[in-house]
């Protein structure tokens, strides 16, 4: 965690360093780029190009009162880590943003869940035989130490392709829910202090050292200037109704999950 506050750091710096005002061009195509993973490619949807929050975002964008952007570009790839955005989507977007045709209003990140559900994906995951074993808090340690050291990364290089970038742009980073939150799971109360640390809320002025997923990602978007949209208080307590787990093992959101993801981000925006 000391590390992730240094390279925190670095990247405020840098990212102030490149930041400067830039003009406008009403001729320009205006995009909202979305990265991240499953959630933001809509899996669970009835219709994911259409009722996922993504799509459900991008019609309220359009238009100047809401973030004019007249264009979407979904680079999200369902299964995404932190390291396989960086690896995978952050260089198009990057490219996106350079492009001098385009003019990027909004960019929307929902990313960090796969970096923790990998630990629990398969029936031979020590973290399913037993959380509190050493195998299993070594791989919890080492996958929010990934998460910390990617974020920055992402949200830095964001940051700084958009300093050259006309406009003015927001970017919107998702801090995922609990998908065992009310379920009566039992790793419904484990998950829940991964997600939001001891204190279980999402809060920037504990201890790093005892932060968890959910502090992680949304005190790195506070510190270099982006905006949180907290997705985890909106889904406690309608799990089984907001998603698919009432039906297996799926922690997807369903069509009406995905209008509440999409109006969160909508209140992020006002």
């Amino acid at each position: 965690m000391r590390r992730f506050l240094i390279l925190l750091g670095g990247v405020i710096l840098s990212s102030a360093a490149l930041a400067g005002p830039a003009a406008a061009s009403e001729s320009h195509e205006t995009l909202y780029i979305a990265l991240g993973d499953s959630l933001a490619w809509g899996d669970g949807a009835s219709v994911p190009e259409r009722n996922g929050y993504v799509p459900r975002f991008a019609t309220y964008l359009r238009g100047a009162p809401h973030g004019d952007a007249d264009t979407l570009a979904n680079l999200a790839i369902r299964g995404a880590t932190t390291g396989d955005l960086i690896a995978a989507q952050l260089p198009d977007a990057i490219a996106l943003i350079a492009n001098p045709d385009t003019d990027t209003s909004v960019i929307t990140v929902s990313i960090g869940g796969n970096d923790l559900l990998d630990l629990i994906n398969d029936p031979g995951d020590p973290c399913l035989a037993d959380v509190t074993s050493p195998t299993c808090q070594q791989l919890l340690f080492l996958a929010m130490h990934g998460v910390a050291t990617n974020i920055p990364v992402i949200l830095g290089s964001l940051q700084a392709a958009l300093a050259d970038d006309p406009g003015a742009e927001s970017i919107l980073v998702l801090l995922p829910y609990n998908a065992f939150g009310g379920t009566g799971h039992p790793l419904e109360a484990v998950i829940a202090q991964v997600m939001r640390g001891p204190d279980l809320a999402f809060d920037c002025t504990v201890d790093p050292a005892t932060f968890g997923l959910d502090d992680i990602l949304g005190c790195t978007a506070l510190a270099t200037g982006a905006l949180v949209v907290d997705g985890y208080p909106l889904f406690e307590g309608r799990t089984l109704e907001l998603t698919h787990m009432g039906e297996g093992f799926n922690v997807h959101p369903n069509d009406d999950g995905y209008a509440v993801l999409a109006k969160a981000h909508r209140r992020a925006m006002d």
